[in-house]
């Protein structure tokens, strides 16, 4: 166990934290969207977390993916889950890194059925727990 400004985490080194937040990527797809992705990345840099998740369309999405306008309605449904359960994502990921998370921001690339991004968090976590 390990404080990180105040906060407990479970963790005591970034590739801990890696794998953690790869844990958390599997688990939240698939409690939200009821598939995981296939491959999950996750990178540790001083204050930023940078990620990547392989094949994350579900096959409703898919299937939508080929109907017209289904683009669309995929980005919408997937936005509005997101904005439903990033409460819940920021308090999960604090939890596990045992530091406040500033800002989390997500893209999905359609064309590759892949989700990237970064989570700012407010202390240098790398150096933090190194």
């Amino acid at each position: 166990m390990h404080s990180l400004g105040g906060i407990l985490t479970l963790v005591e080194s970034p590739s801990e934290l890696e794998k953690e937040l790869k844990k958390l990527a599997v688990q939240i797809h698939l409690k939200h969207y009821g598939k995981g992705p296939e491959e999950v990345w996750v990178k540790v840099h001083r204050n930023i977390v940078t990620f990547y998740c392989s094949k994350i369309i579900t096959p409703l999405e898919d299937t939508l993916l080929r109907i017209s306008g289904g683009r669309e309605e995929v980005l919408r449904i997937r936005e509005k889950i997101y904005a439903h359960i990033k409460p819940h994502l920021f308090l999960e990921v604090e939890k596990v890194s045992g530091c406040k998370v500033l800002s989390l921001a997500a893209d999905i690339c359609l064309e590759t059925k892949s989700l990237h991004g970064s989570i700012l968090f407010l202390q240098n976590i790398e150096k933090e727990l190194s």
